[in-house]
């Protein structure tokens, strides 16, 4: 049986992604220039065409500054409009292009149930036009731009398409720099184009690069191998068993939702029951208590999931238990119990657990993603509740209980896709 990506969305940038902007852009450019120049009586030599193509990726509007700093600002509008009118005349006449190999990985990641999107900072005007040449809402289901209600910059449609599609597993694939720190200003992996329209010299450091559009699908799938070699490396089979319980635990932001949520999405794929369930969130107490306690209401733990579980009972789960709203709401009595929660190696915890694994992260990337979820969506008070309550807490706990000494498997969560094949 094959196995699923484990990714619910995929957010695109469009050009130099999935739209091959150099088959019209440099000479659309060209070609408005020369008009605006002629109607402003402006004589000034043309930018060559890797200076045009320098613009792609970026607000338009931001880019003719930078490369038309001698112009007034009503010029440098009137350039733009001049440029903007020549680009949609072309695309209008047959122009637009896929990138080689886009087409088909959108067609796939459809077919393989995988929600899509595209975030740009192109204006409406132009992703309309590209919408209807390229037939893009065939795959999307949303499609953002710089002009779209309520944005101002890119890192505002991540955050907004995730809202609407209700997920935060996502990866967002772009080609300039800025498309990265998009991404990570959402706390989501970016991949990088390198075949795409960033300038020499501009370094983009991401969770993974392709040469091709057509290397995605396989990038993707690395998630799904990855968290597949762990459960075989622990003796969770991918197949019928009984009763288990397997703890996710780890830092703070290291991934042990979506861990335990594609964990278990993988093992029912190959015919095992299995359930993540969060055990903070239905019987937590509201307080993070490090080495003095896990911070959870242990007896109602015990009485209300482990107890009947392990006498091979079902169990109905509370609201505030589900990782997954797409798994099941009830844990049967013979599935694999994936629970998943901070403090779960303290010793009372730890005894009810079959195995457990911790997933650890860095100081940089615990803050970024912070930033990109509680900060964007609650706000500085939510970081600092972060800083003063959770992270001391989670400190001594490590410190009292060490993941290397009593978890199973210690991972690298810095990477939601996996280790790099160069890395593994």
């Amino acid at each position: 049986m094959p196995s699923p990506l484990l990714f619910d969305a995929v957010l695109f940038d469009l050009d130099g992604t999935l739209v091959a902007t150099d088959r019209f852009w440099i000479q659309a450019a060209k070609a408005g220039a020369r008009r605006a120049f002629e109607e402003l009586g402006v004589e000034r030599s043309l930018p060559t065409g890797e200076e045009w193509m320098s613009l792609v990726g970026l607000p338009l509007a931001e880019g003719f500054a930078r490369l038309f700093g001698d112009l007034s600002d009503a010029e440098r509008a009137l350039l733009l409009e001049r440029c903007e009118e020549e680009e949609g005349r072309l695309i209008a006449a047959g122009g637009a292009a896929w990138m080689p190999g886009a087409r088909e990985v959108m067609a796939r990641l459809r077919e393989a149930g995988v929600r899509l999107a595209i975030a740009s900072n192109c204006s409406e005007g132009y992703l309309t036009q590209m919408r209807g040449e390229l037939g893009l809402d065939e795959f999307v289901e949303e499609a953002w731009c710089l002009d779209s209600p309520g944005i101002s910059n890119k890192a505002d449609m991540i955050e907004r398409i995730l809202e609407r599609l209700g997920t935060r597993s996502a990866i967002f694939v772009g080609d300039r720099a800025g498309d990265r720190d998009s991404a990570w200003a959402n706390g989501i992996p970016h991949v990088h184009c390198s075949f795409g329209f960033a300038g020499r010299g501009e370094e983009v450091e991401a969770e993974a690069t392709i040469g091709d559009m057509g290397e995605l699908l396989g990038v993707l799938g690395r998630r799904t191998r990855w968290i597949r070699s762990i459960l075989e490396g622990i003796g969770v089979a991918l197949g019928p068993r009984g009763p288990f319980v397997l703890g996710v635990t780890g830092d703070f932001a290291s991934g042990k939702t979506l861990f335990a949520r594609d964990a278990a999405r993988l093992l029912r794929a190959h015919g095992q029951d299995a359930v993540a369930v969060s055990i903070g969130g239905a019987w937590g107490r509201g307080t993070a208590q490090g080495s003095s306690g896990p911070g959870l209401d242990l007896d109602r733990l015990e009485l209300e999931l482990f107890e009947p579980h392990a006498r091979g009972e079902a169990v109905e789960l509370p609201d505030a238990a589900i990782a997954d709203p797409a798994g099941p709401r009830v844990l049967a009595g013979d599935a694999v119990l994936l629970a998943e929660g901070s403090f779960l190696l303290d010793p009372r915890l730890l005894a009810r657990l079959d195995r457990a694994l911790y997933l650890g992260v860095s100081e940089e990337v615990m803050w970024r993603r912070a930033m990109g979820r509680e900060g964007r969506v609650e706000g500085v008070s939510a970081l600092e509740r972060i800083r003063g309550e959770l992270l001391p807490a989670l400190r001594d706990h490590r410190g009292h209980y060490r993941p290397d000494r009593l978890a199973d498997r210690v991972l690298d969560g810095s990477n939601p896709l996996g280790p790099s094949p160069r890395s593994a």
